[in-house]
């Protein structure tokens, strides 16, 4: 058994009488600490094993754990741990004797050969500097080491840290920058100053009889005019006469080189007109007429089906970079339209696709990933014993792709079917070697995920809060693995310090929905777990409708997780009457939400199917990005058919994206409810 060290305080356990007698409650305030430096170790696990009795430590190390007496023997086990120290344990009586003289617990730093990754960064010498553009300082920028894993990424004033060498290479990267490269030839501090790609972020015009202001909207919701990566012209509903009774009326005379062509008899009504844009994209003598995007669903005809009084903004987007995304048939213009009635909702529910136009007639095909395998695969094949196809892994894994995460995921997944003990130890070599690559980590996180090895998995998403303090996603991602380990009083304890804001410099607000419906089922589902817990109940009920909190659940609740907030995809669904709706996480379509992932360090993104018609449901997906080879992006797909519910289902998916060279169908859904 471990000793524990400590200093004599103050005795803090107490023991409450209630009404009836034989009922004992006990509380214990204590605190962990570091034995060397005596500083509060945050988010420390303290509990009773096999009790679902225990909390996490804040960012002093403080805990409260209250329980009734008769719920714990005097030779429970008591266990504290935490990432990257010695854990400790005793019996319940020898704590209730050292709370006697103390409580403050002491835990000593793990030896680092006992560890995967070793925190020994006294030979690593380390960088300091600043990431910022004219307007000022980068949050969020990602600086690199060329030809490494070593990853570091700009903090709320643009500073960062990285460790390098002299004549390493700094490369930094930013949304809608150019990127940049800087030779280390001193260990000096790095100022690096990002200049705007041309390309991506064209002037931004706007045109109208309303009062500008600092914020454009664009058909998918507001944006800073800075974060709007194309040319734009935008008109409101107050540009709009109360006399329009259709989208040419709306349209016409709002915008400049913009031209109505007329049927034979002068009119200009349904489908009998046609709208072309001169300038940007187009060519004087280019006759393709502008299409039209109405909250993700694209018409190539005009849509006078719409009532013009209810748009509440058209915005053109006329520049190569704007229309691009659309291929050919955005190259005579496109108008994004936002409806009044189709304001979009942070939650998507994907149960009302019935605008006109938008039917899905594709023929898509299925996802292969493994249609073309790489050479070393087919070599572990053709070996004659498991023993030679380990050595090839091993003779390769220390030459040429050393620090490669694809071949070390690719041969995890040969090995896995074969010895899967061996294939994880894989996964923790290239771990080891990327621990200061979010990126790589989360790609290795998902895989353990997906072959059920959680507790492996904890550890990865315990080094990602360690790197990343401040990126929502590392508290997401670790809450949700205390769950997939059965530590649901952990759980409970993370989810009130992310539900009530006691977390230090760290706000949920990108992830407050999933966060909510996924701490809602956590209560659902593990309620009799929960009884002497810290699990935040009220300030829960708070964000959920009172009649949605009575029955809460879902048909059907689909998550995308991806391991680097760069990526550009779009993620296509099909209702059962062959309707589409499209979401988009491009640069394009929502660059200011891509910034804000970027900054704040958050990756997910949930959809719900409820009270649908009855069918399938169809789910495509088609890469937009080029890829890293060595350590491309990777993206979880999790589908839970009855969410919440004693019934439920769940199947998940990890995707290269790398292997996507067209659009494919990802899944199929059959909705009976």
């Amino acid at each position: 058994m471990k000793k524990l060290f400590a200093l004599l305080t103050f005795f803090t356990i107490q023991f409450l009488c209630s009404q009836q007698n034989d009922f004992v409650e006990i509380n214990i305030n204590a605190q962990v600490l570091d034995y060397e430096t005596q500083t509060g170790i945050q988010f420390s696990e303290v509990k009773f094993l096999n009790k679902n009795i225990g909390a996490l430590t804040d960012d002093e190390g403080k805990f409260s754990l209250n329980y009734l007496q008769r719920s714990i023997e005097n030779n429970d086990i008591f266990i504290i741990s935490a990432h990257g120290y010695d854990t400790i344990k005793t019996s319940a009586n020898n704590l209730y004797k050292f709370l006697n003289n103390t409580n403050k617990f002491f835990l000593k730093k793990a030896n680092s050969s006992s560890l995967w990754f070793n925190e020994d960064d006294t030979k690593d010498n380390y960088i300091f500097g600043k990431v910022f553009s004219v307007k000022g300082p980068i949050q969020g920028a990602s600086i690199k080491i060329k030809n490494s894993l070593i990853e570091a990424k700009s903090d709320f004033e643009g500073f960062f840290r990285i460790k390098a060498n002299l004549d390493d290479v700094i490369v930094v990267n930013y949304l809608g920058m150019i990127e940049k490269q800087l030779l280390v030839e001193s260990l000096d501090d790095k100022y690096i100053l990002l200049k705007t790609d041309a390309q991506i972020l064209d002037q931004v015009t706007i045109t109208g009889t309303t009062e500008l202001s600092d914020e454009v909207d664009t058909g998918y919701g507001k944006k800073k005019k800075k974060s709007v990566g194309f040319s734009t012209s935008t008109i409101t509903s107050e540009d709009i006469s109360p006399g329009a009774v259709s989208i040419v009326d709306a349209i016409r005379g709002k915008f400049t080189n913009v031209q109505v062509a007329y049927n034979q008899d002068g009119a200009a009504t349904g489908n009998q007109a046609q709208i072309y844009v001169r300038g940007g994209s187009l060519s004087i003598n280019n006759s393709a007429a502008a299409i039209f995007d109405i909250e993700g669903l694209i018409y190539n005809e005009v849509p006078n089906f719409i009532d013009p009084q209810q748009i509440e903004s058209i915005t053109l987007l006329r520049s190569l970079a704007a229309t691009n995304r659309y291929g050919s048939q955005g190259r005579g213009g496109v108008f994004l339209i936002k409806m009044k009635s189709l304001s979009r909702k942070a939650q998507r529910l994907l149960n009302n696709l019935k605008v006109k136009g938008n039917d899905y007639n594709q023929q898509t095909p299925s996802i292969a990933l493994d249609s073309i395998m790489p050479y070393y695969i087919n070599d572990y094949k053709a070996a004659e014993s498991f023993d030679e196809a380990k050595n090839q892994f091993l003779s390769l894994s220390s030459g040429v792709y050393e620090l490669s995460v694809l071949f070390h995921i690719e041969s995890f997944n040969y090995f896995k079917k074969i010895d899967k003990e061996f294939a994880v130890t894989i996964l923790k070599s290239i771990a080891k070697k990327a621990k200061d690559n979010p990126k790589a980590l989360k790609t290795i996180a998902y895989h353990l995920e997906k072959i059920g090895d959680f507790q492996t998995a904890k550890i990865i998403y315990q080094r990602l809060l360690s790197i990343r303090p401040l990126d929502e996603q590392s508290y997401r991602d670790l809450v949700l693995i205390y769950k997939e380990n059965h530590d649901y009083e952990l759980a409970a304890s993370l989810y009130d310090l992310m539900l009530n804001n006691k977390l230090k410099n760290v706000n949920m607000l990108g992830l407050q929905e999933t966060v909510v419906n996924e701490a809602a089922h956590l209560y659902w589902t593990k309620f009799d777990k929960l009884s002497q817990t810290a699990f935040p109940l009220k300030t829960l009920k708070t964000y959920v409708p009172k009649n949605d909190w009575r029955n809460f659940g879902f048909d059907y609740r689909i998550i995308f997780d991806w391991n680097d907030p760069a990526v550009e995809f779009n993620v296509q669904f099909v209702d059962p009457k062959n309707k589409y709706y499209n979401w988009s996480h491009t640069i394009l379509d929502d660059k200011e939400l891509l910034e804000d992932e970027l900054n704040y360090g958050y990756n997910t993104e949930e959809f719900i199917i409820e009270k649908s018609d009855r069918g399938k449901w169809i789910i495509n997906i088609e890469n937009y990005s080029i890829q890293d080879e060595s350590n491309p992006t990777f993206i979880k797909y999790t589908v839970f058919k009855n969410y919440g519910r004693p019934n439920e289902i769940r199947k998940t998916e990890v995707i290269n994206l790398n292997k996507l060279k067209q659009k494919v169908n990802l899944d199929i859904l059959r909705y009976y409810n």
